[in-house]
């Protein structure tokens, strides 16, 4: 009978780094486990996205190993994935590329200028592995740790989400005590996992600098400003009802839409959707729900395709898209017509099975016409 594990290595087990294998190949991801396992939790992923899936599912994952040729979605599209995400944490991460003898230099350069951090040659040395796991599993935890002391996102200067629920929930503990209006208002900056595929990672920057920076300008010394993700960014404004809120917005929106960002090929102008709650000075409510109001407001927002600024408390009226009539639906249809069974035919299909028919009637008609003139 096996002995279970102590406490105390249960929770060494815990404490150890976590590192994502990505390749296809089932013998590296094994032989990678193999020299990584004894001070590692190794996690394997046989492509792109089963690993952008594990990802966006964990925030422990320190170091990223992955090939750049795979099925489903390759080691480049996945490098863009994690350096375009919105959450800072997935966006921060290492990425080691696993190169093969197939691979040229001009893709390895390809794959630096998206932000790789490092490569590593197959087949690869367990010192080399292991080397490059610890530095960057080390430099990772610092690299959390400080961004936790300081409170502030290091390239807007804004808080950070740590300091956002500290700051805020100090004003929001405020104003409910002081019976005053509060908001909270979510920021996102529409489409810019496109902008950062077409353009790189430093004019991506570039952008997320420049709207911290008109955030600033245009709140009172009173407000919390943090960046929570990598386009999305939040603000919690005291002494203000819903009026004052959207009035805020539409200010903000205006100061940002008033960007022009210039690659050398193309002129950028970058939109804004916005979520915010502003609830009543009776509502019952703590900070995190107030927070959740906003961040679901944003999120309807982006669902939308007519709305670009919602409040939590209205309703958006979502307009469901036609179901689609696959091949698949028209051949059973069919078939429903030849048992003679054809009113069993769902509704939302029958427009498309008629457009499928009126062809062939219509040469039947020609047909019997042609047939009626020999006669």
């Amino acid at each position: 009978m096996s002995e279970q594990p102590s406490e105390q290595a249960a929770e060494q087990v815990a404490e150890r780094p976590e590192v994502l294998i990505v390749d296809d190949s089932k013998v590296i991801r094994l032989a990678a486990r193999k020299m990584l396992s004894e001070n590692y939790q190794v996690h394997l992923a046989e492509d792109g996205q089963v690993a952008w899936e594990m990802l966006q599912a964990s925030e422990n994952i320190s170091v990223v190993f992955t090939d750049l040729s795979m099925p489903n979605m390759n080691g480049m599209e996945l490098l863009n994935n994690i350096r375009g995400a919105d959450s800072d944490y997935i966006v921060n991460i290492p990425v080691i590329i696993m190169t093969g003898a197939d691979d040229t230099e001009a893709t390895k350069q390809a794959v630096f200028d998206a932000g790789a951090t490092d490569f590593i040659s197959k087949p690869f040395e367990s010192i080399d592995l292991v080397s490059r796991a610890k530095a960057y599993a080390k430099l990772r935890r610092k690299v959390v740790e400080l961004e936790k002391q300081t409170g502030f996102d290091k390239l807007t200067g804004l808080y950070n989400a740590t300091s956002l629920h500290e700051q805020g929930a100090k004003a929001f503990s405020f104003s409910r005590r002081h019976k005053l209006y509060i908001s909270a208002v979510y920021f996102e900056i529409d489409n810019f996992q496109d902008c950062f595929l077409n353009y790189g990672k430093n004019v991506a920057q570039h952008i997320i600098v420049a709207v911290g920076k008109r955030l600033r300008e245009v709140m009172r010394e009173e407000d919390v400003a943090a960046r929570v993700g990598v386009a999305r960014y939040v603000l919690v404004l005291p002494m203000t009802n819903r009026h004052k809120a959207e009035v805020v917005i539409s200010r903000v929106r205006e100061s940002i839409n008033k960007l022009v960002f210039d690659t050398g090929k193309d002129k950028i102008r970058v939109n804004f959707l916005a979520g915010f709650s502003s609830p009543e000075l009776n509502e019952e409510l703590e900070f995190d729900e107030l927070m959740a109001q906003g961040e679901e407001g944003l999120q309807r927002a982006i669902d939308s395709d007519s709305e670009s600024v919602v409040c939590y408390a209205d309703e958006i009226e979502f307009i469901e898209p036609e179901p689609e009539t696959t091949e698949e639906d028209i051949r059973q249809a069919f078939e429903l017509i030849l048992q003679g069974n054809f009113y069993q035919i769902p509704d939302q299909h029958l427009s498309a099975v008629v457009e499928r028919v009126t062809p062939f009637m219509q040469y039947v008609d020609n047909q019997n016409e042609q047939t009626a003139g020999v006669g």
